[in-house]
């Protein structure tokens, strides 16, 4: 079938404005949103909360393995676990740590208390001698946060 034939029956063309139709209104719900959130609004699509959380567990199993691997961590493993601590900071502001209201209630209810208790963690692991313990209450953290989803 050639492409003016295409255009020419009736059925063709009712599948192209079907999908111009969906194009625009897809293209103008992203508009919307800017027009009706606060300038300061971050949109968390789902899949980003999952990505972001997937990566949140892989750092914490890092943390895991590095302290269990051993009772006392050696100056590589220090800077493994600040590098970790990085990372995890990272993805708290990703997740909109701060001032930011994200469309995640539970995320703002408990991400500044998380993010705070990362900072302390990473102060912590810095320290000369480095202190441990509020690398295992970074995992408390997140049991009391995700205590609601099960």
């Amino acid at each position: 079938m050639s492409i003016s034939a295409f255009f020419r029956s009736r059925a063709s063309v009712r599948v192209v404005l079907a999908l111009m139709a969906a194009a625009t209104i897809v293209a103008g719900c992203a508009e919307i949103r800017k027009a009706t959130y606060p300038q300061d609004f971050v949109y968390l699509e789902p899949r980003q909360v999952r990505s972001q959380m997937a990566l949140m567990s892989l750092y914490m199993s890092q943390i895991d393995e590095i302290l269990a691997d051993s009772s006392t961590i050696s100056s590589e493993q220090q800077t493994r676990l600040v590098g970790i601590l990085n990372s995890i900071d990272e993805v708290t502001n990703r997740l909109g740590a701060g001032e930011v209201q994200t469309s995640h209630l539970v995320i703002d209810d408990h991400i500044d208390d998380f993010k705070a208790d990362v900072n302390v963690a990473m102060r912590e692991a810095r320290a000369d001698p480095p202190n441990y313990y509020s690398l295992g209450k970074l995992a408390g953290s997140c049991v009391a946060c995700h205590r609601y989803r099960r």
